[in-house]
């Protein structure tokens, strides 16, 4: 089977996963995801071994939080879904939806009622309460994909010469039930999320996406970029509501309708804002597809920024260049909300090669 490059393909399918996490609102810019958590939203997945052997055991950790809105009578139950099964995709500028047949084929063959089967499929379904109590926690479901121990066997060299095969993992989160699409014609995917009644739910309640497993026939590792924590305005801020800091609300943000995410306003008046940094070291590791003819290239690393309440001044930041190295700055400016109340604020931090870490601190506002 003949592979692309994997440089490219690299790029490429990181371009479709920020689409699939939540895409831009507006055209152009840097591929910043909206960083604000409204309705239903994974704000990350995790896994703990990017680049994986054959045979081994995959761990996928998801990061949800919903935030329904004033009109909702406040939590309410999530099914979380994941769904394997897709090995080495036919190439090509769509690679991932050359999975939807092989993970459709393995979803239609689960008999009814069924909630999990090993290394391939998982159904969670929390109550409201079970919800509520994990809303925005990192990490907190999780999946284990089994690497099928001959996913090297179709492999061929690249032009490189590196021999590697893919394993994709698709991940929903619904605020219903999750079903074989009616009119998938119409919707454009085979699944859906409807409530109690059989309404078909919007994307503010139906979360779909996906990540990819990389196994190399050198078996070279990848270890994901920690994160230990945030910093506001250079203070380490704490872990714990308890031990939130507290910050003055914003009165200028109130009244605007400006989109968050794309032009940020400008503060009004008794408005002060503050600086938001991951704290994240110089932990870029050499990245050997991209090293060229014998020249060091360490992976790039960069910071996606989440709120539930205020915006940003920027969402993304680099933390480490592949030509450049280390940056010691990579905060953004975060506006606080103009009503009063305890802040999520989550930093999640990925590298050039499928690794990702998150972690997650509270500001309240007074």
């Amino acid at each position: 089977m003949k592979r692309t490059a994997l440089p490219g393909r690299r790029a490429l399918l990181f371009a479709l996963s920020v689409m699939a996490l939540g895409a831009p609102c507006c055209a152009g810019g840097d591929w910043s995801p909206s960083s604000t958590v409204e309705g239903l939203r994974i704000v990350a997945v995790t896994a703990d071994r990017p680049y994986a052997a054959p045979g081994d055991d995959v761990t996928l950790r998801m990061t949800y939080a919903d935030a329904p809105g004033e009109a909702s009578d406040g939590a309410r139950p999530v099914e979380i879904t994941w769904l394997g099964g897709c090995v080495n995709p036919p190439a090509g500028v769509d690679e991932h939806l050359g999975c939807l047949p092989q993970w459709l084929g393995v979803y239609l063959t689960l008999p009814p009622g069924t909630t999990e089967r090993e290394g391939l499929f998982r159904k969670e379904v929390l109550t409201a309460e079970e919800s509520a109590a994990q809303n925005g926690a990192p990490d907190a479901r999780q999946f284990t994909l089994k690497v099928p121990s001959d996913i090297l066997k179709s492999a061929e060299p690249t032009e490189t010469g590196t021999v590697f095969s893919t394993a994709f993992v698709l991940f929903t989160a619904c605020a219903g039930t999750t079903r074989p699409a009616a009119e998938p014609e119409k919707s454009g995917f085979p699944l859906e999320c409807v409530d109690g009644d059989g309404r078909v739910l919007g994307a503010d309640s139906f979360v779909v996406g996906y990540t990819q497993i990389y196994a190399f026939g050198d078996r070279r590792p990848n270890q994901p970029p920690p994160v230990s924590g945030l910093t506001l305005d250079e203070a380490v801020i704490e872990e714990g509501e308890d031990k939130a800091p507290t910050v003055a609300r914003c009165a200028g943000t109130e009244g605007s309708e400006e989109p968050q995410g794309c032009t940020p306003r400008e503060p009004g008046d008794g408005c002060t804002t503050y600086e938001l940094e991951a704290l994240v070291d110089d932990v870029a590791e050499e990245d050997v597809e991209s090293g060229g003819l014998g020249a060091l290239v360490r992976e790039a690393i960069w910071v996606d920024y989440y709120a539930d309440k205020g915006e940003f001044s920027g969402t993304r930041s680099l933390v480490s260049d592949t030509v450049t190295g280390y940056r010691e700055d990579h905060a953004v400016t975060w506006i606080p909300p103009s009503d009063p109340g305890l802040v999520s604020l989550w930093a999640v931090v990925h590298d050039s090669r499928g690794g990702v870490s998150v972690t997650r601190r509270f500001v309240r506002v007074e």
